[in-house]
């Protein structure tokens, strides 16, 4: 973190350790923000980062700056550093981590329009991709067999694989922890790439055939979302969740991506339960494990282990989800929070987890 911005960041009232210095700041009176991404961040580049990366997690800066300031009329301006109204030429992008940026700035600047801004050459590309999206036709990507149930080779895949099939396995975590409905539809693994024109086409908008969303519901009229995170603390949980939760917005229910020009398709698979996916609204989630400790733990010394990044305190997601769900979409896009607990058991076997509910808030994390 630099010296610039710490004392930047402190004029408008928000202390964070380690802002990343690749993001450069700047203010002007009375109340703007500059904030400048690197291309590798907005994905023109050779090297793109994901857009949960510190250095490229624009949307949730933007969201803990605005819920945190001292000045609630600040703008927030966007640009991304050393573009040119040449960097995109329009049409299909160069790849799939620019269309991903260029679909997440048109969605964040129309939503959040009363206090976020694209800088001049980033509002003309964005003007131009949403030209391309308006006159062309989309599929999306479906799935193409079940979700793998056993679960040492979920846990070889990653541990939020393994803790997903558990929250869609569990009828108590569905209950208690999601608190869905008996009715509600589960599915896991929920593919997240787009191609123009149709199924054969190789021209993909979004990066990543691999992506998907870890799981969702479809529960009476909204569709939620889930962001899963296990022992894994991501301020970018927050980017992760606004842009899956447009993408569903997009294919399920308005079935396109520029408010009812083109067209998003997209075919109704049995898999995963992927043809139940329709519903009035979307529900953002993002869920993370909290502190896996009792009072009683917590008096005995036992150490916890903390899910939620250091500047995720429930105050601050209290704070977030406000300013979030403030979002001009008219309820139709609305986010939460939601923590659970996440235990190992002790066996001599490979390893076992299990979930809980966390009934205890003994700490402030």
């Amino acid at each position: 973190m630099t010296g610039v911005q710490k004392l930047i960041l402190g004029y408008i009232g928000i202390k964070i350790a380690n802002f990343p210095d690749d993001i450069v700041l700047d203010y002007i009176e009375p109340n703007k923000l500059l904030m400048k991404l690197k291309k590798e961040a907005a994905g023109f580049s050779k090297q793109p980062l994901a857009m949960q990366d510190d250095r490229a997690c624009f949307e949730a800066w933007c969201l803990l700056i605005k819920a945190k300031t001292n000045k609630p009329e600040l703008e927030i301006e966007l640009d991304v550093e050393d573009i040119t109204d040449t960097s995109y030429i329009g049409g299909m992008p160069d790849n799939g981590n620019m269309g991903r940026f260029l679909y997440r700035i048109l969605k964040f600047s129309e939503q959040y329009t009363m206090w976020f801004k694209l800088a001049p050459t980033l509002e003309a590309l964005k003007d131009k991709f949403k030209i391309y999206l308006a006159s062309h036709s989309f599929v999306a990507n479906v799935p193409v067999k079940e979700a793998e149930e056993d679960l040492a080779k979920l846990l070889e895949m990653g541990l939020e694989s393994y803790v997903a099939y558990l929250f869609c396995d569990s009828e108590s975590a569905k209950r208690n922890i999601l608190a869905l409905t008996k009715e509600a539809i589960v599915g896991r693994q929920l593919p997240l790439g787009l191609v123009e024109g149709g199924k054969a086409s190789s021209k993909e908008l979004f990066a990543g055939e691999e992506a998907a969303i870890d799981f969702w519901a479809v529960d009476e009229n909204t569709i939620n979302v889930y962001e899963l995170k296990s022992k894994k603390p991501m301020l970018g949980i927050i980017t992760e969740s606004f842009f899956y939760s447009n993408y569903v917005y997009d294919v399920f229910i308005s079935k396109n991506l520029n408010h009812g020009k083109g067209s998003v398709a997209h075919e109704a698979v049995a898999y995963r339960n992927y043809d139940k996916i329709q519903a009035a609204r979307v529900k953002g989630i993002m869920i993370s494990n909290y502190c896996a400790a009792t009072l009683l733990a917590i008096l005995a010394g036992t150490k916890y282990d903390i899910g939620w990044h250091r500047l995720l305190n429930s105050a601050t997601r209290d704070e977030i989800k406000k300013v979030m769900n403030n979002n001009g979409t008219n309820g139709k896009i609305q986010y939460d929070f939601v923590s659970y607990i996440l235990k190992e058991l002790t066996t001599n076997a490979p390893k076992i987890y299990y979930i809980g509910k966390q009934f205890l808030k003994v700490c402030r994390c």
